[in-house]
């Protein structure tokens, strides 16, 4: 099974989650850390979360679409428990820097 190939698009955007995890975490911190990133945030979409999630998602669409287009188009070749072990990693380390920050930070 670990030889299957994997579509580009399911590589491409399984490492745009790990990458984006841990933009979601750091995104967390500069809002908490900067009343004047909050502010703008908020003015942007009239909340902060809204701008925040709606800039994780275009950044997830287009790491995504940006990755896809790798390696002459046929986007990067990683093997399917890679590719696990990466979406995994980012997603860890994403939660464990936003727990960290609000258990030590704040």
């Amino acid at each position: 099974m670990d030889n299957a190939p994997l579509s580009k698009y399911t590589v491409s955007f399984g490492l745009s989650v790990a990458l984006c995890s841990v933009i979601n975490a750091l995104l967390v911190i500069a809002k908490e850390n900067s009343p004047a990133v909050q502010a703008a945030m908020q003015r942007m979409t009239g909340h902060h979360w809204v701008t925040h999630s709606a800039i994780v998602l275009v950044l997830f669409g287009f790491l995504g679409w940006l990755f896809a287009k790798a390696n002459g188009g046929q986007g990067l070749k990683i093997s399917p428990s890679h590719l696990i072990s990466m979406i995994v990693t980012g997603v860890v380390a994403g939660g464990l820097v936003i727990t960290g920050f609000y258990l030590v930070g704040d």
